[in-house]
């Protein structure tokens, strides 16, 4: 429903005497592009580098404010800074989170309660960038409705980096003393070496892994350090007032045809994110009040009081919008209009605003006065541990709240390691054609909505559903009777993984040996998927060498499964060049183990659901005509692969799952979708039905 980079941002502190009311105003544009991203992503495809203007703004205030107090003082209070940015940023944040957990307990079903409680304690423990970046590629969770706290990654990249940048700064200092360097040059070098290695693995890192690439903490450095660098060397901005409204109109300019051009397929951040940085850079040094920048100069628009006020709630504005961007998005059940997007607009300025008052100023202004703390008094130093310990409380407090929710899931998921009675649960075999079994009725349905994504193949176990045979030996992966002579593999995608635990039911009677080499995201073709700037070859190259230790392993059967060409480019923006070649691809590996005399079967893809029929289900009913799904039509590349292969079964599920045109949500009492798969309880129930097929 709402896909693409979810970004926030930091607008960091003031420090004493150099408030400038136009960065305030420049807040307000970094969080305006971000919000119509998330409200109308058509309207502004670009809208996430809105997070790019805000970390060199960030990199600007309090880099800039480090360096001077080095330089000044020739010191620099850590804990006093760590102090500062624990009361600046955490009583916001802490409250949109606990929000967050009451509003998912309160309005969103028990599907989403486990994976937003994870969220909410990466994001509690500032690691939501690194849980973002190592779960935005995952296959397994690609057609997941977003999370209303996906948008903390930012503040997380922020937070680490205030960690480890003053601690750098300072042994930069320490180094430069004893070969008798000036402080000020000490701070500039290292805010220089850093930037420009993390210049380059973003680069880098954003070519082969731009997902990753988006998220990390090691490819954003740079643009923090940027602003630093400016504030530092560009202490006195541009000479002349012409060249400050050249620069700042320069900078506007470029950061809308950023935001109006950019998308979510380029190789981002990587060199791409040079032009918001600069742009930025260019408006930061177009401001200042020597010489003043003239009436008719972004500076002055950016410093008009609507302006400047929608910068001070920026912080606050950020958080709360995003949550109820995903609440108002789950109950209209489509992407906002104009009206309803004004709406939401108008709702999160609302809570920023007493947010702001009530919260961050409550929290940011309670400070001893200027007398205790140049007394440095015990008063002081107690109060400064005792945030610590708050710090450190609220954020178990956080992540303890996040838990209940997740605990009352997990206990609930104990009822999928019990086997169904078969009578009251028949599944697929309440379809079978000829030999329909009666549905008992007024039973609860199995697996419970709210356990529907926890219904996982034994593969998603034990590594399997990553299947990779150069890294792992033919030992691997191996179910049902492990002495058995009778083998058969299993190969392609997650919806090939989907027919395992199936097929090791169905052949425990004749105690088949089940190879399973499947893999996530990677149909069993010579012809790689590709997005826009990334062609994963990694996938046919491995299917090579699977290929290899199929012929090699002489199995009794063969049986291949795989997504539709629909299904990649809806859950991963994936496709192929043409819609020949993924059947090419197909064709290119089944012939040679037709070659070698192997038997072969193919399955094909299941119905795709374009929404989340648990959801549907809890929200409305097993029943309910919406919660549907439409019998697949168009082709299925593995069908038209076996007909140019001769021999090869082919085998469609489709009647076991649906009714003439339409597919139930529940079939025999059982649940049939977790996301765009099977529930491995409703794959189970066709084991019957594989094993009359297949003849095993």
């Amino acid at each position: 429903m709402l896909v693409g980079r979810h970004v926030r941002s930091t607008p960091g502190g003031r420090t004493p005497g150099s408030v400038r009311s136009d960065i305030q105003g420049l807040r307000a544009v970094a969080v305006g592009l971000v919000i119509v991203y998330h409200i109308w992503p058509a309207a502004l495809p670009g809208g996430f580098v809105g997070v790019d203007v805000f970390f060199v703004i960030s990199g600007f205030l309090i880099v800039g404010s480090l360096v001077r107090e080095i330089s000044n003082s020739g010191r620099l209070d850590l804990w006093s800074f760590y102090e500062r940015r624990i009361v600046r940023l955490l009583p916001a944040a802490t409250l949109v989170l606990l929000v967050i957990v009451l509003g998912t307990v309160m309005l969103l079903p028990q599907s989403r309660w486990q994976s937003i409680s994870l969220d909410v304690i990466a994001s509690g423990l500032q690691v939501q960038n690194w849980n973002q970046a190592f779960s935005a590629n995952s296959y397994a969770h690609a057609t997941a409705l977003v999370s209303p706290v996906q948008h903390y990654w930012s503040l997380a990249v922020e937070e680490q980096f205030y960690i480890f940048m003053p601690i750098l700064l300072l042994g930069g200092v320490l180094l430069a003393r004893k070969f008798k360097r000036a402080a000020p040059s000490a701070c500039v070098a290292v805010l220089a070496v850093l930037t420009a290695f993390s210049f380059v693995h973003s680069i880098f890192l954003s070519v082969s892994y731009h997902d990753i690439a988006y998220f990390a903490t090691s490819t954003r450095i740079w643009e923090l350090g940027a602003g630093g660098l400016v504030a530092v060397l560009l202490k006195a901005g541009l000479p002349g007032r012409k060249s400050k409204l050249l620069a700042g109109w320069a900078g506007l300019a470029v950061i809308a045809f950023a935001a109006g051009t950019f998308s979510t397929s380029m190789a981002f951040p990587g060199y791409l994110a040079l032009i918001p940085v600069m742009a930025t850079i260019l408006i930061l040094c177009a401001g200042g009040q020597d010489p003043a920048p003239g009436f008719l100069s972004v500076p002055a628009l950016l410093s008009w009081r609507p302006v400047t006020f929608i910068g001070d709630i920026s912080y606050s504005l950020y958080l709360w919008h995003w949550p109820i961007v995903v609440f108002y998005v789950y109950f209209l059940g489509r992407e906002p209009g104009i009206f309803h997007g004004a709406a939401i607009v108008v709702l999160s300025i609302l809570c920023a605003t007493l947010s702001y008052h009530f919260v961050e100023q409550r929290f940011r202004h309670v400070r001893p006065s200027s007398k205790r703390i140049q007394a440095r008094t015990t008063w002081v130093r107690l109060r400064s541990a005792a945030t610590f310990l708050t710090a450190a409380g609220v954020v178990v407090a956080t992540s303890g709240s996040a838990l209940v929710p997740w605990g009352i899931v997990e206990a609930k998921a104990q009822e999928l390691q019990s086997l169904l009675n078969t009578r009251e649960y028949p599944g697929a075999m309440a379809f079978d054609p000829g030999q329909e079994k009666p549905v008992p009725a007024g039973l609860p349905i199995r697996p419970e909505a709210s356990l529907a994504l926890k219904d996982l193949p034994m593969t998603a176990g034990d590594g399997c559903g990553v299947y990779d045979p150069a890294a792992m030996g033919p030992e691997k992966c191996v179910y049902g009777d492990p002495d058995s002579s009778r083998r058969m593999v299993i190969v392609g995608d997650s919806h090939a993984a989907q027919f395992v635990d199936p097929m090791v039911l169905a052949g425990k009677p004749a105690g088949w040996q089940i190879h399973a080499m499947v893999r996530n995201g990677c149909p069993f073709s010579a012809v790689p998927p590709a997005d826009e700037s990334t062609v994963y070859s990694n996938c046919s190259a491995q299917n090579q060498v699977s290929l290899q230790r199929i012929l090699d392993l002489r199995p009794d059967l063969v049986v291949i499964s795989g997504m539709v060409p629909r299904g990649y480019e809806q859950a991963l923006h994936w496709k192929w060049d043409t819609p020949d070649a993924l059947v090419k691809g197909y064709v290119d590996l089944i012939k040679p183990l037709r070659t070698a005399g192997l038997r072969v079967a193919v399955i094909l893809d299941s119905p795709y659901p374009t929404f989340s029929v648990p959801d549907c289900v809890q929200r409305r009913g097993p029943e309910s005509p919406q919660c549907q799904v439409a019998r697949s039509g168009g082709d299925d590349p593995l069908q038209r692969a076996a007909d140019q292969v001769p021999g090869v079964e082919v085998l469609d599920m489709s009647d076991y799952l649906c009714r003439q045109e339409t597919c139930p949500a529940v079939v025999g009492n059982v649940l049939v979708y977790r996301d765009n798969h099977l529930t491995s309880t409703f794959a189970k129930s066709l084991a019957p039905v594989l094993s009359r097929k297949l003849r095993l």
